[in-house]
């Protein structure tokens, strides 16, 4: 245990100055920045790889938390079903989790090049540590199945904790917060998810068995259903610096369409619980129902946690060269919601620095609406060689909404110390 817990904590510090680690958490195993687009086969092979690996990760963490929190007396029939699924649980997880890391170092090596160091990649970054601990939990699993209940509970937890130290929390400035809620949201995953594949697996062995636990299990399904959806709230809340990103990006869309299906498991948990307060036994296709609805969110999830939640826009680098003039204009990420503006403008040395600068952005396809005004400030520059005989003076602006995708025209004027006005105009996409 301790050194899981040791192999669990190494993955928090990484020293900044490894160039391994530096590479490769760019384009770590969860795509923080990553894949925006439509999809590869080799982008679908790794979706359908990551459904697997959720799948297997609720069974497996699920049915050992559920084993804690309701022991069983040895010898009896309920014991030896809860046994032998919770084998085949931990077996499946050890099959996929050997796919799942082999396919995600397979695909991150391929981004890093030949150049890139295997041994290194795997031990001296957040993907490689990850993989290691998931590894080793994931054996370990099987020496675990013959301790107590607090031992197969504790090893549920470690492995949920490693599974909440990657993903896009990890790309925040203060991701604690974050990785707590995303811990708490894969316990109570794992506790639905784990809850629904027992009912259906008593409900085929042991329908009497299966009565009696889905009275426990409604009371507790309501509660996890709660806590899932105010930790993915604020989850969705800390990721998504505009609530633009849920309606002009691919992880948007995925996640309204899991909120939809976890309404749909609310109204089927809210039957279930009906005929268990009744005393009467869980209809067969309310089950079914419940546990294709599960699938689907686990799916979903498979997919949301690769993706990344930006819009897949390029950012706006734009530059232009003049006899009096330079300048060069950067919007990023060039998208919906709200994006960074920076501005640099190169004058000969004489004029010094602008005597005034306005930057305004107006929507081409909407000529109706009022154009946004860039408020620029000044920012401390460093000394610039780029333009021998020029002087450069640079500018920046945060969080400059364009609230939707399309054209857009950034209307640039410039003044020098001289009076010299130039007025600029530069049309651009953010879609």
């Amino acid at each position: 245990m301790l050194v899981l817990l040791a192999l669990t904590a190494s993955i928090l510090f990484v020293p900044a100055g490894q160039a391994a680690a530096a590479s490769a958490d760019a384009a770590h195993h969860h795509a923080e920045s990553g894949y925006t687009g439509g999809a590869t086969t080799g982008q679908t092979m790794l979706y359908i790889v990551r459904a697997f690996y959720y799948i297997a990760l609720m069974a497996a963490a699920g049915m050992m938390i559920w084993s804690a929190a309701l022991p069983f007396a040895q010898g009896t029939d309920p014991q030896r079903m809860h046994a032998k699924w919770s084998l085949l649980a931990v077996r499946t997880l050890l099959l996929v989790a050997i796919v799942y890391i082999f396919a995600h170092f397979n695909a991150l090596m391929k981004s890093l090049g030949t150049s890139a160091d295997a041994i290194g990649v795997l031990t001296e970054t957040n993907a490689g540590r990850s993989w290691i601990a998931l590894l080793v939990l994931a054996v370990l699993g099987f020496a675990l199945m013959k301790q107590n209940e607090i031992v197969k509970a504790i090893w549920a937890l470690l492995l949920l904790g490693v599974e909440s130290l990657g993903g896009h929390t990890l790309a925040l400035d203060n991701p604690a917060l974050a990785i707590i809620m995303n811990f708490l949201h894969l316990i109570c995953s794992a506790i639905w998810a784990g809850g629904v594949m027992l009912l259906m697996l008593y409900w085929y062995a042991d329908r009497k068995e299966a009565g009696r636990f889905a009275a426990r299990f409604t009371t507790v399904a309501w509660m996890t259903i709660v806590l899932l959806a105010v930790t993915g709230i604020l989850m969705t809340v800390s990721l998504l610096p505009s609530w633009l990103y849920l309606i002009y990006s691919a992880w948007g869309w995925l996640l309204i369409a899991k909120a939809f299906l976890v309404l749909a498991v609310v109204v089927v948990g809210a039957f279930l619980r009906l005929r268990a307060k009744r005393k009467e036994m869980p209809r067969g296709t309310l089950l079914k129902l419940d546990g294709a609805l599960m699938l689907a969110v686990l799916l979903i999830v498979g997919v949301l946690t690769y993706i990344s939640p930006a819009p897949s826009t390029e950012p706006l680098n734009y530059h232009k060269m003049g006899e009096e003039l330079h300048y060069t204009l950067d919007i990023s990420p060039n998208g919906p919601g709200p994006n960074d503006v920076s501005l640099k403008v190169w004058l000969p040395e004489e004029l010094g620095e602008p005597e005034e600068i306005s930057l305004a952005i107006l929507p081409q396809d909407r000529p109706d609406k009022v154009p946004i005004v860039v408020s620029l400030q000044m920012k401390e520059t460093n000394n610039d060689t780029s333009f021998p005989g020029f002087k450069l003076t640079e500018y920046m602006a945060g969080k400059v909404e364009l609230p939707y995708p399309g054209a857009w025209q950034a209307e640039l004027v410039i003044t020098d110390s001289d009076g010299l006005i130039t007025a600029e105009a530069i049309n651009f996409r953010n879609d």
